[in-house]
């Protein structure tokens, strides 16, 4: 070759498809062809005996194990007991509790990371799923919105038990129950509130945010629970870029998925006064005790 001719570039897919095999390796996912199209995955098995499917996390003992594989179930739910509004509810859990429950049932089988806030999903006072917060990974403004003032919905999971269920109303005729809609209505009511006694210092959330993975989502449940669908994103090949203190962003074959942004705004800000009365004693609000008991 001529010394001053110009090297033709190398295309970088050998190298992405290096990377994405070494970091299956490393933290095995599930492949596109065992995708479905909601978010109830079937628990991995048998990998989850693996140390390496929990990533950066220190692996569960066997009990921790067990517990996650049990949780959530509910065979005998029964859609027609009573409404299903006031059998519903939303307890603050343990981070590290909800993400073994993430890690081992959620299709992505990874946590998140930067500040979060997770629910226990509880049905009848039985835990039945789990919805976890976060700060959206942005660097540049949402819709117009910065990305300090946004939510996101990381990640929501719920048992196979309390799906799919229909509810006869008073003339006969048949209606779906949709769990997953009304948990994430009950959430955006109580998660600015609940955010901010967790983080005082931080701003104030003007919008909770959701990328529904086109592979896997439709966006019925938050379309039912009031978000409004503001386009399309992803399907590009970014998580290969290197970091600015050394090392690369860690590749997974979901980031090829093209996404559909999802955004809930709320009329406005939590006023001085709904702080103060926020962080006082009388408006205090516990964690929901360990559901894992060794």
């Amino acid at each position: 070759m001529n010394k001053n001719s110009t090297p033709k570039r190398r295309s970088p897919r050998p190298a992405l498809d290096a990377l994405e095999a070494s970091n299956d390796q490393a933290c095995p996912r599930l492949s596109d062809g065992e995708a479905k199209h909601n978010f109830l995955f079937p628990p991995p098995e048998p990998r989850e005996m693996d140390s390496r499917f929990w990533g950066n996390a220190k692996p569960p003992t066997p009990q921790e194990l067990d517990w996650a594989k049990s949780f959530g179930r509910y065979p005998d739910f029964d859609p027609n007991a009573a409404r299903l509004s006031s059998r519903l509810k939303l307890e603050i859990a343990n981070l590290k509790e909800a993400t073994r429950i993430i890690v081992y049932c959620h299709y992505l089988h990874r946590g998140r990371t930067m500040a979060q806030l997770p629910y226990w999903i509880l049905l009848d006072q039985r835990p039945v799923g789990v919805l976890l917060f976060s700060l959206p990974r942005l660097s540049v403004p949402l819709q117009g919105l910065p990305p300090m003032n946004i939510l996101e919905l990381a990640r929501m999971w719920l048992s196979p038990d309390v799906q799919g269920g229909a509810l006869t109303d008073s003339s006969g005729r048949k209606h779906a129950v949709s769990v997953a809609s009304c948990a994430v209505g009950k959430a955006l009511a109580c998660v600015r509130q609940d955010w901010y006694r967790r983080y005082p210092h931080m701003p104030d959330i003007y919008a909770v945010a959701s990328w529904a993975d086109q592979v896997h989502h439709e966006g019925t449940v938050y379309r039912a629970a009031n978000f409004v669908e503001r386009g399309t994103s992803g399907g590009s090949m970014h998580g290969n870029r290197r970091r600015a203190n050394g090392g690369r962003d860690q590749w997974n074959l979901d980031y090829a998925h093209p996404k559909t942004l999802f955004l809930y705004e709320y009329p406005k800000p939590l006023t001085n006064s709904e702080k103060r009365r926020l962080v006082s004693r009388q408006e205090s609000r516990p964690m929901f005790p360990s559901l894992f008991t060794p």
